[in-house]
């Protein structure tokens, strides 16, 4: 009689184990896809900021080249969803300083990107804050 009650006592433990467990692994893989989206997008307005400093893109450029790869895009096509569920109005270009002073900067910033969340504690859509780049620019356009 005694072996039974130390049988579901094992079945008891282990379930409660292997929840615990499957919880933390599930935590663990929602927070390492919510940093790598925040990650993601942070090099992508990098890579844009970069490229708009070579150019001498103008916002709209910007806005097109983080959300959808290309500098031309229709009108048309701004409401639909590009890179990561983004949308150009979500991005903003500024150029800072003047290059005369020597401070002059090209600043893009992206806001309202959200991860949705599964873990039951965190459960819902998460906002990041605004994603902001600022790289220092030589001049603005390259000079062959």
């Amino acid at each position: 009689m005694r072996r039974t009650k130390q049988k579901g006592q094992t079945l008891v433990e282990s379930a409660l184990v292997l929840l615990a467990t499957l919880m933390m692994l599930l935590f663990i893989f929602d927070i390492g896809r919510a940093m790598f989206l925040g990650e993601y997008v942070t090099e992508r307005a990098r890579q844009t900021a970069r490229m708009a400093t070579v150019n001498n893109w103008s916002k709209k450029d910007v806005q097109n080249y983080l959300v959808y790869g290309k500098t031309f895009v229709s009108e048309d096509r701004w409401s639909t969803p590009g890179f990561m569920g983004l949308r150009p109005t979500q991005v903003d270009y500024a150029v800072l300083g003047t290059q005369r002073s020597g401070d002059l900067r090209v600043q893009v910033s992206v806001s309202n990107v959200q991860s949705l969340m599964f873990t039951p504690k965190f459960k819902g859509p998460y906002r990041f804050p605004t994603i902001t780049v600022e790289l220092p620019a030589q001049s603005m356009g390259a000079i062959n």
